[in-house]
């Protein structure tokens, strides 16, 4: 088992089962007609320590299967910022344009929902601390999870699908917005003007970032030309990706502004063909260490159960009963406004974040982390299945919509 001694070249024969595993459950999956997120999820955890993979690390005397290692957990990263980068590319500044005050409204409304009754809930159960974080937790939609179903079910050019991603997005500069006063409140410097001003500084960041981006760098690429500019629009994606995680943000907020921002550009359409190609082979890697990274074993403790599930309920609740009515006055469309809402529900790499900042604080436990990550799977779960029928459903009104459409036309064309 030489292989396996070596900590690189163990960390790279994990990615590739996983890679290989997710691509071959995507074929069985796309028959059953089951979302391949859930099948991704399940994977994960089918190869966590607990489960299969600790079977593995037996037999080849060696902690292969490792949710820790920092390896795949930066694979992972580069997973979601690949996903978020191409949702930013697919819809462009356009998309974000036309989404509007609902986007806004819905995003603002959708976050603060399920946040508002997690915190009511819990600060009952744990101190406000622990109430808080969850409740950030809760709040947050995946924006990877949320691109990945819209790119599965090959809605990229859809305005639904514009509007969806655009509310996904300033849905999670919300959450880690209130993630950021909700830190200075735990680190004691709590008054009302200290978070108040935070989160204008935070507002105020994001903006400006977002608009310098798309100002500047459709400029530049015009400016050098595209045979000068073959590799820049990576370049690009990993330099905002570095300045937002400077300046507070998560890599994601980064990796969305860059795929708006070379929308715009003259490379945009090179740049989504390469883009393709990285995501098919890395798109599936996140999701499956979401699973791999839960504790199957926690699954025995009815206090996760009982934290995590009533957790998946107020976020699931909570997020559909706000976006729902933002999205129908903006589509006059039930079908379409149920799939945006229902495609909101998953939560993930906010959640996963909050966690992890829980447990280095010492205000959360395994068991709050564990919560944590039992909601995440859980509403993806439903999530993704959810998404899949209302897609189906608005997909079929737009064509009998298209075909009565084109039966008038020919109906009122003469001879």
């Amino acid at each position: 088992m030489a292989l396996v001694q070596s900590g690189v070249a163990s960390s790279l024969l994990v990615i590739f089962i996983f890679l290989a595993g997710a691509e071959a459950i995507r074929f069985r999956l796309n028959r059953i007609g089951a979302p391949q997120i859930v099948g991704e999820i399940l994977l994960g955890m089918l190869l966590a320590p607990a489960a299969l993979g600790g079977l593995f690390n037996t037999l080849v005397g060696a902690p292969l299967f490792n949710p820790t290692d920092q390896i795949l957990i930066a694979f992972s990263d580069f997973s979601v910022i690949l996903l978020i980068f191409a949702a930013g590319l697919e819809g462009g500044l356009a998309g974000l344009r036309s989404a509007g005050f609902w986007a806004v409204l819905g995003a603002v409304a959708g976050n603060l929902v399920p946040f508002v009754v997690t915190f009511v809930v819990f600060s009952h159960l744990f101190p406000s601390t622990i109430a808080l974080l969850l409740a950030v937790a809760a709040g947050s939609t995946s924006t990877a999870v949320t691109a990945s179903l819209i790119r599965n079910e090959q809605l990229g050019g859809s305005t639904g699908a514009r509007f969806l991603l655009s509310t996904t997005a300033i849905d999670d500069v919300v959450g880690l917005v209130l993630l950021s006063a909700i830190l200075s409140l735990i680190g004691g410097q709590f008054s009302v003007l200290r978070v108040t001003g935070s989160l204008a500084v935070d507002v105020l960041v994001w903006l400006g970032v977002l608009v310098g981006s798309v100002l500047v760098i459709p400029r530049l690429f015009r400016a050098l030309g595209p045979r000068e500019t073959y590799n820049l629009p990576f370049l690009i994606l990993f330099i905002l990706a570095a300045i937002v995680t400077a300046v507070g943000f998560s890599t994601v907020v980064g990796a969305y502004i860059a795929g708006l921002a070379i929308a715009e550009s003259i490379v945009a359409t090179r740049t989504r063909q390469t883009l393709d190609v990285l995501v098919s082979v890395f798109g599936s890697l996140f999701f499956v260490v979401i699973g791999f990274q839960f504790n199957v074993h926690l699954l025995a403790d009815p206090v996760v159960w009982g934290m995590g599930g009533l957790m998946a309920v107020i976020a699931t609740g909570g997020k559909v009963l706000a976006i729902y009515p933002a999205a129908y006055r903006r589509f006059r469309r039930r079908s379409e406004a149920l799939m945006i809402a229902v495609g909101m529900i998953p939560r993930g790499e906010i959640g996963l974040i909050v966690g992890a900042i829980g447990i280095s604080l010492h205000v959360l436990n395994q068991l709050g982390l564990g919560a944590i990550l039992l909601m995440s799977v859980l509403t993806t779960t439903l999530g993704g299945f959810l998404f899949h029928a209302a897609a189906g459903v608005a997909r079929t009104e737009y064509a009998l919509e298209d075909a009565a459409t084109a039966s008038a036309q020919s109906a009122r064309e003469p001879g």
